[in-house]
């Protein structure tokens, strides 16, 4: 696997929705996890240190004002694993939008997990900034669903 194989992978990655990604190819083993605010790629012990380095110099640093807003986000993940849903029924309006405000115990969405479909509430007070998943996604346990502004 060469470096330009690797930059390819990176720009497929980072233009899905897929949060997280392991593959070995070669004897390279290469594993990418999307979060929130960055990117952070690891290579498996033996992978070469090059393709790991020139992985590293992709990712973009958080500015210190970036890192002062994230404090009063609230990352909301899926605790359970499913099918997500943003809507009670397909033709029905969404459970939450950004820019709403949300209680703790408000359903923010349903997942769907072997045919049991499962009200999902809020944790926190706050502003929904930011949805992650789409209508319909799979999605697995820890997996981020919202942003969510603290409420002060």
């Amino acid at each position: 696997m060469d470096i330009e194989e690797i930059r390819e992978l990176l720009e497929l990655i980072q233009q899905s929705a897929v949060e997280e990604f392991e593959m070995e190819k070669s004897g390279v083993r290469i594993r990418i996890r999307k979060s929130v605010q960055h990117s952070m790629i690891a290579a498996a012990p033996g992978a070469s240190q090059v393709n790991a380095l020139e992985a590293e110099t992709l990712l973009e640093t958080p500015s210190e004002t970036e890192e002062a807003e994230d404090k009063d986000l609230h990352v909301f993940t899926a605790p359970i694993v499913g099918t997500y849903y943003i809507t009670p029924k397909p033709d029905a309006e969404p459970f939450v939008q950004v820019g709403d405000k949300v209680f703790k115990s408000n359903v923010l969405c349903i997942i769907e997990a072997m045919k049991i479909f499962n009200q999902i509430e809020c944790d926190v007070d706050g502003e929904i900034v930011a949805i992650l998943v789409e209508n319909g996604q799979p999605v697995e346990y820890g997996q981020p669903l919202f942003q969510i502004r603290l409420s002060s």
